[in-house]
């Protein structure tokens, strides 16, 4: 693996592992992984100019979507790793994607302060979001609807129109299964939870103080 890992996702089968990685501003490495023995299934060369930060399998296992700060986000096949989308329109990194779960659109966060989604057999971009302060660090649909989770560097968690108080800069985001929780990591060390239907904050994770 070249440099840093820095994007990892598991097959809706759970058989095969996709990893993101690369040199920056040289190369965006993607690799795909058998779980079961940990043997290189399949590389695809020069995925992207630059690092791969997030990757995302389609609900039904065929593809790969990535994001990269090369400001693209791509879909490969899995079976080959033949290039399937180039996605181009962010003015700055691309710094995660999701599939929505009938795997026709797909939404991108960019460094440029914007969500953009995108039509997938259409190849082609059908609205932006904007509205944040700072970039969008992570992304993903919440339903089949545009309901989208994010998280950002202006210190917010959204959960559709809704915002819950990060406290500090939000580099990841995530809702559980059944839609009742939301959890957030932020810039101070700290894991919050909160129930996501009245944005109550449940529980605070901190590290020991040593």
């Amino acid at each position: 693996l070249v440099d840093r890992v820095t994007a990892l996702a598991f097959s809706p089968n759970g058989t095969v592992l996709a990893t993101g990685s690369g040199s920056p501003s040289r190369s965006g490495e993607l690799k795909f992984w058998r779980v079961a023995d940990g043997s290189l299934l399949l590389e695809v060369e020069d995925a992207h100019s630059d690092t791969i930060v997030g990757v995302e399998f389609s609900p039904d296992g065929r593809y790969v979507a990535t994001a990269s700060t090369d400001r693209f986000s791509k879909v490969f096949e899995v079976s080959d790793g033949g290039l399937v989308a180039a996605f181009e329109g962010h003015t700055s990194h691309v710094l995660d994607v999701s599939w929505r779960a009938d795997g026709l659109v797909l939404a991108t966060a960019g460094a440029d302060k914007v969500i953009k989604l995108w039509d997938f057999e259409e190849k082609r971009q059908i609205k932006t979001i904007d509205g944040y302060n700072q970039e969008i660090t992570s992304v993903a649909f919440a339903d089949t609807a545009e309901t989208l989770v994010t998280s950002s560097g202006d210190k917010t968690v959204r959960f559709g129109k809704e915002r819950f108080d990060g406290k500090e800069f939000v580099y990841a985001s995530a809702m559980s299964q059944d839609g009742q929780w939301l959890v957030a990591g932020t810039q101070d060390s700290v894991v919050r939870v909160w129930q996501a239907k009245d944005k109550k904050l449940v529980q605070e994770f901190t590290a020991p103080v040593k």
